[in-house]
């Protein structure tokens, strides 16, 4: 190890921290390693380099598809990846993949070998982007070297990192502090904030997040993460101008960066502006194009009334991601109730029967896939075909099934004559939409227009969820700013008018839980945190969220 004997460290020493945490050896016979490259050349050049390392212990995959089962199988503390696997899936679109779905531990380092052209622009432009970069051609003892300095900083954070493999989000916040009082190295300090900031964005801990990302911004005011952390707490805060602002900075500063297109895109639909955020992720999807990009602005457009638009995005997300791990039964039928809307009752007929014929017809696929060759067949003239239609979606209903394919039956049953049916499945799809309830009312109010209920739409919209939903934010923003009691009584109001409300029963546990984090343990808040997490779990049964509330409810009351 070199030494760091000069007079700075010295100071550090003396003071009791140290300017990085360096291993004297690092034991790399003791690692384990995936590499992905659809080239077989550079899979055995990459397998080479690591075991002259000393690493025994290595699998390779030749697509994201293969990587994809060796993640879900094994754990891996090293993933070399090349950025161009294949034309349907990216090392890029891999990565955003995984750590989307949470497949990839905390502990994982995941480095990205790349050419120097591909390094310069997407570097610049993801948001999830790996721990390292490796440029090609790259000699053993540069890999190794770069290695080194990975696995230093991942042994140093790793209390806190296996902490957020458990969920333990407190836990890591309080690893992350005591780590920060052991170094003075920025680049470690910088690690530690963000892995803390990360946690405390899972507990909504919006006032000590941008506490956090303001530290991180004094230690260093470049770095995208960082300014695209405050925007994100300021908007949390309900500051959308000051989140606008810092955003639109960072686009200045870097216009490729899309995730500040993003945010912009959230704060415009903040202020009711669908148009605003349509253009914006416009932009995002035309800097680095993704099928779920293309998936988001095929629905935006489609609500928008842009159905020449969608239909060019849906083609788009099934294109990309056609034989790929993104590829989605959904984007057929996002196509097909296009092509239905813009008068191709044959392309969409064409589309569910014969282009998306490999997927099984069974759950809100099966109920949706003939709600919509409903509406297509009873377009063609066919009545007979269209009614058996309807009536198999209708067979597939189960209680479980969601908000989308009750909007799908809905619309089919006004287009052909049934409007108690329609009524009542799209009134159901409203009252059953939870989180997701302002994007499904867009669908529902379009479904219903489209198929000339346009006198009905407020008595099926609002039926006092625009009330509910008003007092689910006024809720929020005083949760934000810790006036609970303000909070409380909000959520009290909005429970009063719908008792089931999974919106307002999220605000009410999330409440709760802020609550005996901040004063510690009250009986009477202990119970009601309790009775709305037991509720919750009731409603909307294995919801990741609710599983969250749970460990953190376990972690503050020692149960």
């Amino acid at each position: 190890m070199q030494d760091r004997t000069d007079a700075n460290s010295m100071a550090n020493m003396l003071a009791g921290k140290q300017e990085t945490f360096e291993s004297e050896y690092i034991r790399f016979d003791a690692l384990t390693a995936l590499v992905i490259d659809d080239i077989g050349a550079m899979r055995h050049a990459l397998r080479s380099q690591l075991q002259w390392m000393g690493i025994n212990s290595i699998k390779v995959a030749a697509d994201a598809q293969e990587a994809l089962q060796q993640v879900e199988a094994n754990h891996y503390d090293l993933v070399l990846c090349d950025y161009n696997l294949n034309k349907a899936t990216s090392g890029q679109h891999f990565l955003e993949y995984l750590r989307s779905e949470r497949l990839l531990s905390a502990r994982t380092i995941f480095v990205m070998v790349t050419a120097e052209a591909e390094y310069a622009y997407v570097a610049n432009a993801v948001e999830f982007a790996p721990d390292d970069y490796i440029l090609k051609p790259c000699p053993e003892k540069k890999l190794r070297a770069r290695l080194e300095r990975l696995f230093d900083r991942r042994n140093f954070l790793l209390p806190a990192l296996a902490a957020m493999d458990d969920k333990n989000y407190l836990q890591v916040v309080s690893e992350c502090e005591r780590l920060m009082t052991l170094v003075s190295n920025e680049r470690w300090l910088l690690a530690a904030l963000k892995l803390k900031a990360e946690a405390l964005l899972a507990l909504n801990d919006t006032t000590d997040l941008l506490k956090t990302y303001e530290q991180a911004l004094a230690l260093r005011d470049n770095v995208p993460w960082v300014k695209i952390g405050i925007a994100r707490a300021r908007m949390l805060l309900n500051e959308p101008d000051a989140a606008e602002e810092m955003a639109r900075q960072i686009v200045a500063d870097n216009p490729s960066y899309v995730a500040a297109y993003e945010l912009l895109a959230e704060i415009r639909r903040m202020q009711k502006d669908e148009e605003g955020a349509y253009l914006l992720m416009e932009q995002s999807a035309k800097i680095l194009p993704t099928a779920k990009r293309f998936r988001s602005n095929a629905e935006s457009a489609f609500l928008l009334g842009k159905l020449d638009e969608a239909k060019q995005y849906a083609e788009s997300a099934i294109r990309l991601s056609n034989g790929s791990i993104t590829e989605r039964p959904d984007d057929y039928l996002s196509l097909a109730h296009i092509q239905t809307d813009l008068g191709d009752p044959q392309g969409a007929i064409h589309t569910l029967e014969k282009s998306a014929r490999r997927f099984e017809e069974k759950g809100a696929y099966g109920i949706s896939r003939n709600a919509i060759l409903a509406q297509a067949y009873f377009d063609a003239g066919d009545k007979a075909a269209a009614k058996r239609l309807l009536e198999r979606a209708q067979r597939l209903l189960t209680p479980e099934s969601g908000s989308s394919a009750l909007n799908l039956i809905g619309k089919a049953a006004f287009k052909m004559g049934d409007s108690v049916l329609g009524l009542k499945m799209l009134t159901q799809a409203v009252q059953s939409s939870g989180l997701e309830r302002e994007r499904i009312a867009r669908h529902v109010t379009k479904s219903m227009i489209d198929t000339g209920q346009h006198d009905k739409v407020e008595e099926v919209i609002d039926a006092g969820q625009r009330r509910v939903l008003a007092l689910v934010d006024e809720a929020r923003k005083s949760m934000h700013v810790a006036q609970f009691d303000a909070a409380y009584r909000k959520v009290l109001d909005a429970l009063a008018i719908q008792s089931d409300n999974i919106e307002a029963l999220f605000a009410a546990a999330q409440l709760h839980l802020l609550w005996l984090k901040r004063d510690g343990i009250d009986d009477d808040v202990q119970e009601r945190a309790k009775s709305y997490l037991a509720v919750l779990d009731k409603l909307v049964p294995h919801n990741e969220k609710v599983m969250g509330f749970y460990r953190f409810y376990d972690q503050l009351t020692g149960a």
